[in-house]
Parts: C-alpha cells; structure tokens; sequence
C-alpha cells in the first residue's frame, strides 16, 4: 500500500519524539518541540489512509463491482492477483499515527503543555472515528483481521491475533457511541490539521452518526438484531441528511497530492489505467441517468459515452480513445475523494423502513435517497424529475432489495469498497464476472498478502481455519456476507 508523506507534516519531530521513553523525562522547550504535533499527525494519518482507502483498495472494490474496467494488465479485473494487496502500510502510517494522537492526549504532560492543538477529547474522538472508519473498510475486504492488538508494537505485540469480523463489527458500534460522547460542538480551541471537516466538530459527529448507521446495517443479514438497536430516528436524525452533508478528502495540483485514480491513470500510469465499465454505463443508458457526464468522460473518438467490456482476457489491447474515462468531478487531479455522501444514509434509511424496522414510509426516502444523489452530482430539478417518473425507478414494496440495492450501487460510483460490499449484502443488481475471468463468481473477499504469512504466521492460520473451507480464497464469504 503507498505511503503519502505531505508536504507541511513535521516528520523530523517523529524522530525527536520515539527517542524519548515518557515525556515526564522531556526537557520541554516550546520553541524546540521534542516531539510531532498531533495536528501534523491528524494531517499525515487523514492524507494516508484516505490516499490508501480511494486508491488501491477502492480500485479493487470499483472493479469487482463493475464500475471500473482496465484498458491492460487486467489480472486485477480478472481475479488472477491472489494474495498480492496488503494493509500492512495502513496500519503502520495512518493507523499508528492516530493511535499516536490518542495516546499522547492521554498524557498529562502533554495536555498541559501543548494546548494549541485542540481540545484533548475532541482530538481522541476525531482518531477513533477515522480508526473505526480505515478498520471498517480493511475487515470489509479481508474478514478476520488484527484489530484488538494492533498498533501495540510499542508495548512489545508485534504479531497480533486476528479478531473475528463479528467481534470488531461490535466493537465499532459501540467505539463510535464513546466517540460521539466524547464530541465537543462549541471547544474553545479548534481542532487543528483536520483536511476532512475542516475542524467542524458539527460534522464530524454526523459523519459518526452516519458511520454508525453504515455499519450497524452492514449486520442486516448476519445479525438483525444488533441493527436494529442502532438504527434508529435519534441516530437518523443526528445524521447526514442532504446532498450538502457530505465527507470528503480534498486533493491538490501536485502529483503526490492528486486524486488516487489521477495518479494511477497519468502519473503512474503514463496512460490511460482505468475506463468506466459498460455494465455501468449501459445501465445509465438504460435509464437515461443524468449523472452520465459526471461519472464518465465522453470517448476521444466518437464523443459519446462508450463502456469499456469489464474483465477482458487478460492481455487484450484495446484502443483507449474509443471507449469512457472517469468523469473528472471523480477522476480529475484535484477532484475530491469521497468517504460518504447522504444518499448513502437515506438508502440505509429507506431500507430499514422497507424491513419494517422503523417508522416512515420507504418510498419516500428511496426517492430522497436518489435525489440527493443526483444533487451531489449537480443535476437539475427537472432531470431529476424526470428520471424518478420512470416506470422502473418508482419504488416498488415487493421489489425493495432489487431497487435499493441497484440504485445504491450507482450512487456509490468511485467507493468502491462500499459498492462492492453493498453487492455482497443485497446480491443486486445481478452481476456476473467478465469474459477473461478465472473463476466462475465475482470475489467475496481479497486472500491475505503474502508478507502476513511471512511475519504473523500462526495467527493468519488461525484466521483461515475459521473460513469455512479452511482455505484462503476469494471465493470465501466474510462473516456478515449471507
């Protein structure tokens, strides 16, 4: 996984700082600091793991859900990359460092010395939600991880048991509540190095809330009880709710600051990586979707919007000016990486009351859900009109997985961990794999990296032999997936 290092981030002050074994033996100076400011490290931790979360990862998920294809080296596409994918470098860049954050607001010394940098629990509350939300998306992709002692190498664990993905759902629940206790909407000092909400403690208790409420019906299938509990009016209402209630990560004009797929597509690349699918495209085409010009680029050649086939043999040369680009409110070197929006609430929303777990009417909130969605993307009142009058989007009681499921995945465009694991849950739309595939169904999950079997031996076979072939395959179901 990549490392991004941003450019005002204090590194040499990491160094100052792991030479000192507690801080009560720090000759404080506050114009020498001997240790990293935990706004530096919110910086450094926010860049890495949304860099390492809308990339790589993101990527995969984008694939496996059919809204990107590859123009070449289409193993990925084709599911030939067996243990090749690794959160080692989540943990050890963005992980750590918010684990930092938590652990020197921890120390007195610390907190009566450097009040500058915010409000001691706003700052744990802030690193717990990002925890929660990098852990949720790694035990998304691979099921079972190290969770319960990870990031203790400083207290000696350097090989740490893989928790069950059951145990960690609930511990995210329940970690998100403490966070949000611990929220403070009106500090006296502003949280400072926060590239996401800008140091709005407003927003990112929101953005917890609508955390809480992704997770909580992650468990719909597994453990309905458990989603029940949270989703609920008070944690609804105490959500996002409009198109203007978002969260993203804003990139910069640079190469190492860009947009993950703007890197992957110009600058790694050198070319033209990734093209929209055509089970994407074909299904906007379909209905006439206005979001067509912001999810793809019309193709060089033709000037029309044009899927490229997803999963083709592998080696296939294909003719990139003939087929769609990401769009470049998504692709673009500065276009922001999106970690949620409010459709995605509304369509949990609208799925609870579908289940009949809460009040209101589904297909109300199935048609904000879409609304906000085409709103994020800047359609128009009457496009939008037009597009809910169809026969086939109106909301259908009898159809709800079907029609949920569908047009959530096309809001989730370019969250590809989220779109594929909302394919998983639902099994909507209908996706099968593509011409060059090697195996006969689309992942369930992404086989352990190689470096774990090296350095963590003993506890990734005891993850394995929980799979239910005992066998570390993609063909295997992570435990909420039913």
């Amino acid at each position: 996984m990549k490392i991004l290092k941003y450019k005002w981030v204090l590194l040499l002050a990491l160094f100052a700082f792991s030479a000192c074994e507690n801080f009560e033996e720090m000759n404080y100076d506050p114009n020498k600091p001997s240790f990293v400011p935990t706004s530096a490290l919110l910086t450094q931790a926010q860049g890495n793991l949304v860099f390492n979360m809308n990339g790589e990862l993101a990527q995969l998920g984008s694939l496996y859900a059919q809204h990107l294809a590859l123009f070449d080296y289409q193993d990925k596409s084709n599911y030939l990359d067996n243990g090749i994918s690794s959160y080692s470098g989540i943990y050890s860049a963005g992980l750590a460092d918010l684990q930092e954050i938590i652990d020197l607001n921890n120390n007195e010394m610390f907190k009566s010395k450097v009040l500058e940098f915010g409000e001691t629990n706003n700052q744990i509350a802030v690193a717990k939600i990002l925890q929660i939300w990098a852990f949720h998306n790694i035990t998304d992709v691979w099921g079972d991880i190290p969770y319960s002692e990870a990031l203790q190498g400083k207290n000696g664990i350097i090989a740490p048991v893989y928790d069950t993905q059951e145990s960690i759902y609930k511990s995210f629940l329940s970690g998100l509540a403490e966070a949000i206790g611990m929220l403070n909407t009106s500090p006296n000092i502003a949280l400072q190095g926060d590239l996401i909400f800008d140091g709005d403690m407003a927003k990112w208790k929101a953005f917890a809330h609508s955390l809480q409420l992704r997770i909580a019906m992650r468990l719909s299938e597994a453990d309905n009880a458990t989603a029940k509990t949270y989703l609920t009016d008070a944690n609804f209402n105490a959500a996002f709710k409009t198109s203007a209630d978002y969260a993203r990560f804003n990139h910069y004009p640079s190469d190492a600051e860009s947009n993950p797929i703007y890197q992957d597509n110009v600058v790694t690349g050198g070319g033209d990586f990734f093209g929209v699918a055509n089970t994407l495209l074909d299904t906007l085409h379909y209905f006439n979707d206005p979001r067509i010009s912001k999810y793809a680029n019309a193709a060089v050649n033709t000037g029309l919007y044009v899927g490229l086939t997803y999963g083709l043999p592998t080696g296939t040369s294909v003719n990139d000016d003939l087929y769609s680009l990401p769009g470049n409110m998504y692709a673009s070197q500065t276009a922001p990486s999106v970690l949620m929006t409010a459709a995605e609430i509304l369509f949990i929303k609208a799925e609870a009351q579908a289940r009949g777990w809460l009040s209101g009417t589904a297909a109300t909130t199935y048609t904000a859900a879409i609304t906000a969605s085409m709103e994020y993307n800047g359609v128009g009142s009457t496009s939008i009109t037009n597009y809910l009058a169809q026969a086939e989007v109106q909301y259908n009681q009898t159809k709800w997985r079907e029609q949920i499921g569908l047009q959530k995945w096309i809001a989730l465009y370019m969250q590809g961990i989220q779109a594929w694991a909302e394919w998983r849950r639902l099994d909507y739309p209908v996706l099968t794999p593509g011409p060059g595939a090697t195996l006969t169904t689309i992942p369930r999950r992404r086989a352990y990296s190689t470096d774990e079997y090296s350095t963590n031996k003993a506890n990734v076979e005891t993850a394995v032999a929980r799979l239910t072939t005992k066998e570390d395959k993609f063909t295997e179901k992570v435990w909420w997936d039913k």
